[in-house]
């Protein structure tokens, strides 16, 4: 059952850490809110819930009576290299922020947070732009995964076949 509806955040954060341990720092939305942008830690990544979207029609939304809904949610992985060089052009960024960028992809990409409650992320179809200030770049990228919401088991008494690809029947 979900009880916490943005679980998947320290999931993320812990991937993140356990797959590219030469990161220097792997946080949350918290820590880019604390975000020193004289000097943050570099390279670094911060994992920040985008919202979600819910799937329209009455299969996705639980039949008739909408006791669950399909849920896609976004969550974005923003990369964040030191891009000045000594004459502080920042030349080097692509170099420096590409590697990082397929580290995370590779990490994240068919990799479920919780494959009892929710689909493996994949990337998502929007995106974000990327932002350079102070000698620093920032690199979003967005993934997406797919849950019931209240889980499926909770919503149909136990009965949800989902997670084998198809939805809850109201």
């Amino acid at each position: 059952m979900i009880t916490d509806y943005l679980f998947c955040e320290p999931l993320i954060v812990e991937r993140l850490r356990e797959q590219i341990p030469d990161l220097v720092e792997v946080t949350n939305a918290a820590g880019l809110a604390a975000l020193d942008t004289d000097n943050p830690s570099c390279p670094s990544v911060y994992v920040i819930y985008m919202g979600d979207a819910v799937s329209p029609g009455p299969t996705a939304t639980g039949g008739v009576q909408a006791q669950a809904q399909s849920v896609v949610q976004f969550w974005g992985a923003v990369l964040t290299v030191y891009i000045a060089d000594g004459r502080g052009m920042g030349e080097g960024v692509n170099t420096e922020a590409g590697p990082w960028m397929c580290k995370i992809i590779e990490a994240l990409s068919g990799w479920a947070p919780d494959a009892k409650l929710c689909k493996p992320l994949s990337r998502a179809a929007m995106s974000l732009p990327v932002d350079y200030e102070s000698g620093y770049g920032y690199f979003p990228l967005v993934f997406q995964t797919q849950l019931i919401f209240p889980n499926g088991a909770q919503a149909n008494g136990g009965k949800s076949d989902f997670y084998k690809g198809a939805h809850p029947r109201g």
